[in-house]
């Protein structure tokens, strides 16, 4: 387990509390020291001011105010503690008493002060340590006096501070120990918060980076050395480089996916025209009988035109049923040509019924539709869906002739029934329109209703369907928007039911 970036916080974390601590013992002390030494000259003033008042009836007798400063001066030094003072009386000599000349010498310039300027005067002098807290040394105070019925004067009086601090030291320590312990205090939620905040999700990232290996298998950080930033750091940058090549390769893969998307999309469409192109052939091979009998009747009619006894009116009317019978070949030809002319794809409205009308032109004249009655019942009036009309003939062609298969194959006459409904109901989305092919045929067996829209799939003797209607009318009826299911039918038979989104108005 890696302990390099908590060992560096807290310690980090620890010397920044200290020296902060530290900060604020020094200066909390230091501004201790000099109120308390300003409030001690205050008291000493009040000391004065009353030893001055009671000197002063004892002294009423004097004549000369230089006797009363100086026995002010020496019972304040005597009774108050201090060190030395000095006292002098306006237009007089100063008088001091105990100490030393040097501080005598600032005594006195202090009286001179006081004298001129009225009032009182402090001043804190010389340096000494106080629990490792510079402090003054001394306390000087000078104050003016005018006693009545004597000269005015003034007395100066130097206190030392270290008795005076010696009392702050014993309080001191207490001051330390409630620092001390809101250290300890803000050491130990400092780093708790510090392991929320920065600890743990650095170790999640750590672990991150573990779990993600390179190409070979090998752990990015396996690869690193020094702490958990330092290998963090490196793990990173080899983790872009990895996702910068997988983009690369994620770009690669779009671009193959998106060429085989679009063969694909050209494989359908191949479907799809060789599944229209089968439809056509069985369709031009059901034709050939339909196509032969007006071709006999158009020679006859032309053999007969050739007879002498044939007057003008009878061969007008011979052409005439010739040229009849020359549409009819035409019009199923150019049906057949439709059908087999590829679909633009381009969506547009569609009127579904009219498509139906078009795919039963086509197959009603089929042998394959002989003995095959055709039921029709639009309940959907004045109902259009947006598709593609050529896709919609070419479904409606793949499951009719799947029903009428489906009724061959029961043998017999081949007489059967096929049923084309529409109705128009409101969906949850939107607005649709049904359209049910139902038949008499074989109906489903379970294996062939489950797989009977994958592609190539058929149940027909081999030459005799592709395999590819259903699956492409899936296709196309998705494309449009829509659904096809395919069901049993009750009595027998299947229904195919096609649902398509209506165009709104």
């Amino acid at each position: 387990m890696r302990h390099g970036l908590k060992l560096r916080v807290s310690v980090s974390l620890c010397v920044l509390l200290a020296v902060a601590t530290l900060l604020t013992f020094f200066v909390v002390t230091s501004f201790w020291l000099r109120e308390s030494a300003l409030a001690l000259a205050r008291e000493k003033e009040v000391e004065l001011a009353l030893l001055a008042e009671k000197l002063h009836f004892r002294h009423m007798e004097l004549s000369r105010g230089t006797d009363y400063f100086s026995a002010l001066v020496s019972e304040s030094v005597r009774g108050s503690g201090a060190v030395t003072g000095c006292s002098q009386a306006a237009s007089a000599k100063s008088t001091c008493v105990g100490g030393s000349p040097q501080h005598h010498g600032i005594l006195e310039q202090a009286l001179g002060d006081v004298l001129k300027a009225k009032g009182s005067k402090r001043i804190l002098s010389g340096l000494t340590w106080v629990a490792g807290v510079p402090g003054n040394k001394y306390l000087d105070i000078a104050v003016r006096l005018a006693p009545p019925g004597q000269a005015v004067g003034a007395v100066a009086l130097r206190y030392a501070l270290e008795p005076h601090y010696a009392r702050i030291q014993a309080a001191q320590r207490y001051v330390a120990g409630y620092l001390g312990v809101n250290l300890l205090i803000l050491l130990v939620v400092g780093f708790f918060r510090f392991r929320r905040t920065i600890f743990h999700p650095v170790e999640n990232l750590i672990r991150l980076t573990d779990s993600y290996s390179d190409e070979s298998g090998v752990p990015f950080l396996a690869l690193q050395g020094g702490d958990e930033l330092a290998q963090l750091a490196g793990s990173m940058q080899q983790m872009l480089g990895r996702i910068k090549a997988d983009r690369e390769k994620l770009q690669q893969h779009v671009t193959s996916l998106q060429k085989a998307n679009q063969q694909l999309l050209a494989t359908r469409e191949e479907m799809v025209r060789a599944e229209k192109l089968s439809s056509v052939g069985r369709l031009a091979a059901g034709l050939a009988h339909e196509i032969g009998n007006p071709i006999g009747i158009v020679q006859g009619y032309l053999s007969l035109i050739q007879q002498p006894d044939v007057n003008d009116r009878e061969k007008r009317e011979f052409c005439e049923r010739a040229e009849h019978e020359l549409q009819r070949i035409s019009q199923l030809v150019r049906q057949l040509l439709d059908l087999s002319r590829p679909a633009s794809g381009v969506k547009e409205k569609v009127d579904v019924h009219q498509v139906v009308h078009e795919v039963l032109a086509l197959l009603q004249p089929q042998p394959l539709f002989d003995g095959i009655e055709v039921h029709t019942t639009f309940t959907a009036k004045d109902v259009v869906v947006y598709g593609n009309g050529g896709q919609l003939l070419q479904v409606f062609l793949n499951c009719l002739i799947n029903a009428a298969d489906a009724i061959r194959a029961i043998g017999g006459d081949g007489r059967g029934l096929i049923e084309i409904s529409t109705e128009s109901f409101d969906a949850v989305a939107e607005p649709s329109m049904r359209i049910t092919i139902s038949d008499t045929g074989t109906g489903l067996a379970q294996e062939t209703a489950a797989n009977a829209f994958d592609p190539f799939f058929t149940t027909k003797e081999p030459g005799q369907g592709t395999g590819l209607g259903l699956s492409v009318s899936y296709a196309l009826i998705k494309a449009m928007g829509g659904n096809i299911s395919l069901a049993n039918r009750e009595g027998g038979g299947a229904v195919v039911s096609i649902v398509l989104p209506v165009m709104k108005a």
